[in-house]
C-alpha cells in the first residue's frame, strides 16, 4: 500500500470557512477524505476570537473523521482579509500552536479561485461574494490586484454592495424621497419584521451587520428578476462596478486577446442569471473573456496549490507573488 501524504485546503471569508482534507498517494492522485463548514474567518471583520474559533471548527470537522487526527504535511490557508503582515503573522503562530501541518502556505481567497479556475494559472478571477476582489495574474506571473478595499467604501458589485443599495432605497421610499419598491416588503418579510424602520434595529440585534445585509442581496435578485425598476436599477449598477475591476485588471496587465475567467462567490456562482448578465456585459469589451469558469468551491484549488508544493513544483498561484 501506498504512503499517503496529506494537504489541509482552507478558503474563508466574511460569511464562512471551509476545509477540506486530502490524501496524496506516490503517484499523485488526489482523494477528497474529510470536510468541514464553519462560521467567518475574515480576521479583520470577524476579530481574532471568531476567525480563529472558525478556522479551529472547520479543519478539525475536516481532520475528525475516520482517519483519525491528522498532522497535515501541508496546509494552505486561503483567508480573506490574509494579505495584512500582521494577520498572517497571527495565523501563522495559531496554525504552529495548534499543528496543523508541518508546513503551512497562507495565501489570499482570491489565489485558490485562479487556481482551480485557469487552465495555466493566469488569467482574472473575480470573487464576488460578501465582499469583492478582482485579481490578475499574466502570462509572465505578473500580479495585480482590484477592489477588496472592504464594505466602507468598497466591495462594489458585492452581495454586501447589493443589500446595502437595496436598504438605502427602501429608506428613501420610506421617507417620500424615492420611488416605491417592492423591496420594501420583500425585505421586510426577509427580516420577519412588521415595520422597515425596525430593520436596522434587526440588523444590530443580530450582529455582524455586514453579513447580514449580504445574505439579504438573493431577494434583491429576486425582485430584479420580477420585473421591479428599482432592483433592476441597482443590479445593473452592481453589474457595471465589476465590470469596472475585471476591465481595471485587463487594461492593467495590457491584455489583448481573450482571457481565462473564473468566477467564484455565492453571488456569481448560485445565481445564474446574475452570472449571465455579467459575462455577457463582459463579451462585449476588448479583449472578452474565454473560458469563463465558476469555481464553485475555491477550496479546491487549495488542494491544487499543497499538491504543487509538495511535488516540488512552483504553486499554479501563491500570494504574495514568487519572484
Amino acid at each position: 500500500m501506498s504512503e499517503k501524504r496529506w494537504i489541509i485546503g482552507v478558503d474563508g471569508g466574511g460569511t464562512k470557512t471551509e476545509a477540506v482534507l486530502a490524501a496524496m498517494d506516490s503517484d499523485g492522485q488526489v482523494t477528497m477524505v474529510g470536510h468541514g463548514i464553519s462560521g467567518p474567518s475574515n480576521m479583520r471583520l470577524a476579530g481574532r476570537k471568531q476567525a480563529l474559533a472558525s478556522l479551529d471548527e472547520a479543519i478539525a470537522a475536516a481532520t475528525g473523521g475516520p482517519t483519525g487526527k491528522i498532522v497535515a504535511d501541508v496546509a494552505v490557508l486561503a483567508l480573506a482579509g490574509s494579505t495584512f503582515a500582521d494577520v498572517q503573522e497571527e495565523i501563522r503562530n495559531w496554525a504552529t500552536r495548534r499543528g496543523i501541518a508541518r508546513n503551512i502556505e497562507i495565501t489570499s481567497d482570491a489565489a485558490p479561485v485562479m487556481a482551480a479556475g485557469t487552465p495555466e494559472g493566469w488569467g482574472v478571477a473575480l470573487v464576488v461574494g460578501t465582499g469583492s476582489v478582482a485579481i490578475g495574474v499574466g502570462s509572465d506571473g505578473r500580479w495585480i490586484t482590484r477592489g477588496g478595499w472592504g464594505h466602507w467604501y468598497g466591495d462594489k458589485g458585492s452581495g454586501y454592495d447589493l443589500g446595502r443599495q437595496a436598504l438605502a432605497a427602501i429608506s428613501e421610499a420610506e421617507d417620500g424621497m424615492g420611488p416605491e419598491t417592492v423591496l420594501s416588503n420583500a425585505i421586510r418579510e426577509y427580516f420577519q419584521l412588521e415595520n422597515p424602520r425596525l430593520i436596522i434595529q434587526e440588523l444590530y440585534r443580530r450582529g455582524n451587520v455586514r453579513a447580514q445585509v449580504a445574505a439579504a442581496a438573493p431577494v434583491v435578485l429576486a425582485a430584479a428578476s420580477e420585473g421591479d425598476i428599482v432592483a433592476i436599477r441597482i443590479v445593473e449598477n452592481a453589474i457595471g462596478e465589476l465590470m469596472r475591476l475585471v476591465t481595471a485588471v485587463t487594461c492593467d496587465l495590457d491584455l489583448h486577446d481573450p482571457y481565462p475567467l473564473a468566477l467564484a462567490g455565492g453571488i456569481v456562482c448560485r445565481n445564474k442569471a446574475y452570472r449571465d448578465r455579467l459575462v455577457t456585459g463582459l463579451e462585449a469589451t476588448t479583449p472578452p473573456p474565454g473560458p469563463v469558469t465558476p469555481v464553485p468551491q475555491p477550496v479546491t484549488g487549495c488542494i491544487r496549490i499543497g499538491q504543487a508544493l509538495l511535488e516540488g513544483h512552483p504553486p499554479p498561484v501563491t500570494w504574495p507573488p514568487q519572484k
